[in-house]
């Protein structure tokens, strides 16, 4: 990573790496990359610049032709099938939201979506981890697709809500 670049990390979306700081924590003494949101300039978060890409997932941002076809892919894609149990669900959330995979995001945005959906036309609400989730994957894409696109989150989230 370069310092100055823009970088999607995560769950957190499109940083830019702003410097290399050298930090001190017991007796250990390490460079870390100090990565600041786009959107919310008020945070900061340390990688170590020896980080375990198995484990911590930082990537370019995609092309914008990638972003117009993943918004078409948005609108047909099919939702997963619901998984009953709250547990496994949450687990599997978790693992969809981390892999950093457009399409499966955007499919889980879709699920929870056709849920919630479900959910109203019952006279009910989502799990509060449910909504959690749908708000962590829509924050991670429409980061995003607004970075891509020189849009404001918001607009793309709102596009999201739609399909």
């Amino acid at each position: 990573m370069q310092i100055g670049t823009f970088v999607h990390y995560s769950t957190k979306g499109i940083c830019q790496v702003r410097e290399i700081e050298t930090m001190k924590f017991s007796s250990e003494t390490k460079d870390y990359y100090v990565l600041v949101p786009v959107f919310d300039r008020n945070s900061k978060y340390y990688v170590p610049t020896d980080y375990d890409p198995q484990r911590i997932k930082i990537r370019s941002a995609i092309a914008p032709a990638m972003v117009e076809e993943l918004m078409g892919y948005a609108k047909t894609c099919q939702p997963y099938e619901w998984v009953s149990n709250a547990h496994e669900r949450k687990a599997k959330t978790e693992e969809i939201l981390h892999s950093s995979d457009h399409k499966r995001i955007l499919r889980l945005i879709k699920t929870l979506r056709c849920h919630e959906e479900h959910q109203k036309q019952i006279g009910k609400k989502l799990y509060l981890s449910d909504a959690k989730a749908l708000r962590s994957a829509l924050h991670i894409i429409s980061d995003e697709f607004a970075f891509v696109r020189g849009e404001d989150p918001k607009t793309v989230a709102a596009y999201l809500e739609a399909v």
